[in-house]
């Protein structure tokens, strides 16, 4: 809505409009404003995953975490929280995903991402400050919190 409405006072005629688009989200109202002012929209979904090709790693990183080598997870969009819980439920480990998460901390980019968190009952530990709900802030905030922290090594089992 605030973007439709910034976009009224701009010229667009002639225009090419590029847009990183989320999936599972109707972008409608946003790309007929765009085009009803004369742009061309070239629409971007940099956040679709392939559904079979990442099970194995997503799979493996579950088991990671639930044997306590993983600090730390970083979130980027609420896609991927979807996914996590998708492949776990698909995979019989949604139980082994919450016990890996219950001892890895849980980094989001944002609002959104810690409302899809919430959603399934997670928690966020790690959130960049200041509004800057963007990589490098996060990743500041994640070596804040993890700095002092001693390295795991891959045998930490439990």
């Amino acid at each position: 809505e605030g973007i439709t409405q910034m976009l009224a006072g701009i010229d667009l005629r002639e225009h090419r409009v590029g847009l990183q688009l989320y999936p599972d989200q109707d972008h409608s109202v946003l790309t007929s404003v765009i085009e009803a002012q004369g742009a061309t929209v070239d629409a971007v979904l940099p956040y679709v995953y392939d559904a079979q090709a990442t099970d194995v790693n997503i799979v493996t990183a579950i088991e990671q975490m639930a044997r306590g080598q993983v600090y730390a997870i970083a979130l980027t969009s609420s896609g991927q929280v979807r996914r996590l819980i998708e492949v776990a439920k698909a995979h019989g480990c949604e139980a082994r995903l919450r016990e890996g998460l219950e001892r890895t901390s849980i980094a989001s980019i944002g609002p959104i991402v810690s409302d899809k968190l919430k959603s399934h009952g997670l928690r966020t530990d790690i959130y960049p400050g200041n509004g800057a709900f963007f990589m490098k802030p996060l990743i500041s905030a994640m070596a804040a919190v993890l700095g002092g922290t001693a390295p795991r090594n891959g045998a930490a089992q439990q």
